[in-house]
């Protein structure tokens, strides 16, 4: 089999290796479509907080079970089984593990950023983690299923329910999806950005206002949408400028959700969180509970992977997909490897 191994920044390695053998409650998957992720491009840059090289990088992932360790039939899998895999690692023993929310594992470890990846043909996951694919769902929707469950669990981080009205920032393709995720469950959505074509997008996908903060008073356009101040916020940047104007544009006792990576120290006006009892919470990857709500989204026609998908790769070709990346930053949003 092959498989691409980051070696150091920007370097891919096509390297050739043997095809791994699952041992208990584990499976070997034949990987179909893999997508590239924000953090993949991170770290192919150097600059992601949290992984290193050398990696096989790539957790947004569908494919064919292709066997089964001692056990694994015992989670409802069998061979030919056509899955994605939810990509958290993590031990089942914390405190955190021991409540459900093991998206916050003490030991957390995720598929492709601190273990090996499905930048591959083949890959071993842990029975526990496989969910099959619904008949409907491609191989290539399935592999868009996992950034859509960052979208459902941001959303519900933020504590809104059907009419309330939320302010997105950023419309990358993080934004999008938590976009079609809140309109999917019934929010009013504005989102914002500096990109007239991502912006172009969100409204094809239902957004119910946009605003290029670049050209437009963000401030005077919530005013208008929502009259008594957005219900939450939604932060999908991770950049110090986008972060301060999250807290500056929210409302009194509102809650803001941090989904954008920072790639270092971001200063916070602590002032106007303390005046305005105001409440920032963090949001990381999602549980089984919100990967299952992804694909139903999926399933139920409530959701538009097509806008969203920007090219398609071979495996063998991604260099020149991270080249296509960098070099069309402002017109990109998911780019997929087809690998199988």
């Amino acid at each position: 089999m092959i498989r691409a191994n980051l070696v150091a920044p920007k370097q891919f390695v096509i390297e050739e290796v043997p095809i791994p053998e699952p041992a208990a409650n584990e499976v070997l998957i034949r990987v179909k479509n893999c997508g590239i992720c924000g953090s993949d491009v991170h770290a192919y840059h150097g600059r992601h907080p949290f992984i290193s090289c050398p990696i096989v990088l790539g957790h947004e992932f569908s494919g064919v079970i292709e066997g089964l360790g001692p056990g694994a039939e015992a989670y409802g899998l069998s061979r030919g089984q056509r899955v994605t895999v939810e990509p958290n690692l993590v031990c089942g023993k914390c405190y955190n593990c021991r409540i459900g929310r093991y998206n916050i594992c003490d030991e957390l470890k995720v598929i492709g950023c601190q273990s090996t990846g499905a930048y591959a043909e083949y890959l071993i996951v842990p029975a526990a983690k496989v969910v099959p694919l619904a008949d409907s769902v491609s191989f290539e929707h399935g592999a868009m299923i996992e950034p859509l469950a960052v979208g459902v669990r941001a959303y519900r981080r933020a504590g809104v329910g059907p009419g309330d009205r939320i302010l997105i920032i950023g419309a990358g393709t993080i934004g999008l999806m938590t976009l079609m995720a809140a309109k999917a469950q019934g929010a009013q959505v504005m989102i914002s950005d500096l990109v007239p074509f991502r912006l172009d997008v969100a409204k094809k996908l239902g957004a119910d206002a946009v605003v290029n903060s670049g050209e437009e008073n963000l401030a005077e356009t919530i005013r208008r949408f929502a009259p008594y101040g957005m219900d939450a916020i939604i932060e999908c940047v991770g950049a110090a400028a986008t972060i301060r104007q999250a807290v500056e544009l929210a409302r009194k006792g509102s809650r803001i959700v941090i989904v954008g990576v920072a790639s270092g120290d971001v200063p916070v006006p602590m002032s106007l969180v303390q005046d305005r009892e105001l409440e920032i919470v963090g949001d990381l990857m999602y549980t089984r509970e919100e990967f299952d709500l992804a694909q139903r989204l999926v399933v139920e026609g409530k959701t538009n992977f097509p806008l969203v998908l920007s090219k398609t790769f071979a495996l063998t070709e991604v260099a020149e997909a991270f080249r296509y990346i960098q070099a069309n930053e402002k017109t990109t949003l998911k780019v997929m490897l087809n690998i199988g």
